[in-house]
This record gives C-alpha cells, structure tokens and sequence, in this order.
C-alpha cells in the first residue's frame, strides 16, 4: 500500500490536504487549529447520526492529525 493510499483510508484525503486547511486557519478570522479541530470533530457527529461510521472515522483522525500538529503553537 501506497502512502497516498494510506492516507486516503486513514483520512479520507491525503495529508497535504489536512496542511493546506491547517495553514489556511491561520489566516485571520478563520479561527485557527483549535478551531478547525472542532469543526472537523462537529462533521464527524453529523456523520455518525447520518449512520456514515466510516467517514466518521476518517474526520476523527483528521481532527486527531489537526491536534497533534497544534502541540507546536501550544508550547
């Protein structure tokens, strides 16, 4: 398995992706990582009521990929 194949059953999409949304949060107003870690968290419960598990899954990991990159702009 491919990394890009990886990344599309982890994610959904593929991690230059998951970087290209986390650099445009910063942009003013957008609300930044922590900010973009809910909404993605907020997609995944819309998900999971719809009964789409899977994709659930893959928003999870996304807000997951968001949190672990933030640890950087928290120390």
């Amino acid at each position: 398995m491919t990394q890009n194949e990886r990344e599309m059953q982890m994610y959904g999409c593929e991690a230059w992706e998951l970087d290209e949304a986390m650099s445009d949060s910063r942009q003013p107003y957008m609300g930044g990582l922590t900010m973009l870690a809910m909404s993605i968290l907020s997609d995944a419960q819309e998900l999971l009521a719809m009964g789409a598990s899977d994709r659930a899954r893959q928003n999870i990991n996304q807000a997951k990929y968001v949190i672990h990159h933030m640890k950087g702009d928290m120390e």
